[in-house]
């Protein structure tokens, strides 16, 4: 009987062996796929931060874009200003460098009141103009 117990002895013992054969396969395949699953995860997660990135830097490039097509424009519609200021400066000095002069005894001729009148009510008509055009360019957008 011993020969069985020899033969029932070996097969226990390649039972064992083949089950944590196979429990140890299991564990080493399972740290394989959690292995392969974490840098499958990275590299997603890589990929979506670097598009996350790359769309945030054009946005980045627009706004400077914007910003500096806003500051040309305030910075012509100043010298456009700057210049009808001076130019309606100009007209005024005119129009009170045309008054004749008054002789010593007479009575003051009557000033060109309309036409210079005209002159300033329609420059600032055209002021009027400017900045409401002005205003509508730069608060396009605000609440």
């Amino acid at each position: 009987m011993q020969g069985r117990d020899v033969v029932t002895r070996v097969r226990v013992i390649i039972t064992i062996v083949v089950a944590l054969a196979i429990a140890a396969g299991v564990v080493i395949i399972r740290r394989g796929g959690e292995t392969a699953g974490a840098a499958k995860i990275t590299a997603t997660n890589d990929k979506a931060h670097t598009a996350q990135v790359a769309e945030a830097r054009a946005d980045e490039r627009a706004a400077a874009t914007v910003t500096q097509s806003i500051a040309a424009r305030t910075v012509r519609i100043d010298a456009q200003t700057d210049a009808y200021v001076q130019a309606t400066i100009e007209d005024l000095r005119n129009a009170l460098a045309n008054v004749p002069p008054a002789a010593a005894d007479a009575a003051l001729p009557a000033a060109p009141v309309d036409r210079m009148s005209d002159s300033l009510n329609a420059g600032i008509a055209r002021a009027n103009r400017a900045a409401d055009d002005a205003g509508a360019a730069g608060g396009a957008g605000r609440d």
